[in-house]
């Protein structure tokens, strides 16, 4: 199992070690692939084609403003919450003016409004979807209002309002900021093979520091960022018998840990994707495929 590259580049894991689950660093188990339902990718299209090809985890936030319609799915089709893992976020540094205000109760706030959106009583985890010096309003000290929205988050662990916390889109400075003894569970951040959401492709020393100490490195746009066009990728999937975006979900996970990926708007091919997204724990990417989609953004 290799965590770091002396070279700096993403980390690698033997692909033959990864099933569909990880256990996260207080014992919550969690799906490694989740249907995300941002950007265009609409739950009321995708989310009953995910739970019908086995789907289990399902990703929002606050300001997706999608968290009634995914209440509506799941009533409609009776599925127990049991059955399902949620991860939802409080806006933080992606909020309004008074987000990022160095105040706990900011986070329980919208836990609670998460959870009526939601219909549910818990999520399985909640996230601070960005840190505060993301906030387009100036905050005084961005590092103390993130400490205060890790001891919200805390609290909210503690009440049982949540199974597990994180953060996302966090640096290693804004990790090690927390100074924290209770570490983040998950950082879910932009990780895809040739960049996405104007952001680099891969943070190489934030993807270490995770895995060092032990959070789950969760991918966002690993679709957008993923090189469709080219045919060395293509030849790798076609040696595993596999699409160019299961190669390039397969490489998230290796490389981070989990994924959160949408299915799109169109109800007719959402399943279709749901089914392809979840299809990537039966093949590994050898070193040498991990090594080029690795270095492919600097070409």
């Amino acid at each position: 199992l290799v965590l770091a590259r002396a070279d700096g580049v993403a980390a690698t894991r033997n692909g033959g070690d990864i099933t569909d689950t990880v256990v996260l660093n207080n014992g919550v188990e969690m799906p490694r692939m989740n249907l995300g339902t941002c950007c265009g990718s609409s739950p009321d299209a995708g989310l009953p084609g995910w739970l019908a090809e086995g789907g289990v985890g399902i990703d929002t936030a606050w300001d997706y403003h999608d968290q009634p319609n995914i209440s509506r799915v799941l009533k409609d089709l009776a599925v127990e919450r049991s059955t399902v893992f949620i991860t939802s976020k409080v806006p933080a540094g992606f909020g309004n003016a008074t987000d990022c205000n160095a105040d706990p109760d900011i986070v329980l706030r919208y836990a609670r409004e998460n959870l009526d959106q939601l219909g549910v009583e818990y999520v399985d985890l909640l996230l601070l979807h960005a840190p505060c010096d993301f906030s387009q309003t100036p905050v005084d000290d961005p590092t103390a209002s993130n400490q205060a929205l890790w001891q919200g988050a805390q609290e909210a662990l503690r009440l049982n309002l949540t199974r597990a916390i994180g953060v996302s889109n966090y640096n290693v400075t804004h990790l090690t900021g927390l100074n924290s003894t209770v570490v983040p569970a998950v950082n879910q951040c932009q990780l895809s093979v040739n960049g996405s959401f104007d952001r680099p492709a891969h943070d190489d020393h934030t993807i270490a520091y995770c895995h060092q100490e032990g959070i789950v490195y969760e991918s966002y746009g690993a679709m957008k960022g993923c090189p469709w066009n080219d045919s060395k990728t293509a030849d790798i999937a076609a040696d595993h018998n596999k699409t160019v975006a299961q190669v390039c979900l397969r490489w998230a996970v290796q490389v981070g840990g989990a994924v959160a990926a949408g299915t799109g708007a169109d109800p007719a091919s959402a399943k279709d994707y749901a089914k392809e997204n979840l299809g990537i724990f039966d093949f590994s990417l050898t070193n040498e495929e991990v090594d080029y989609l690795n270095h492919f953004a600097q070409q």
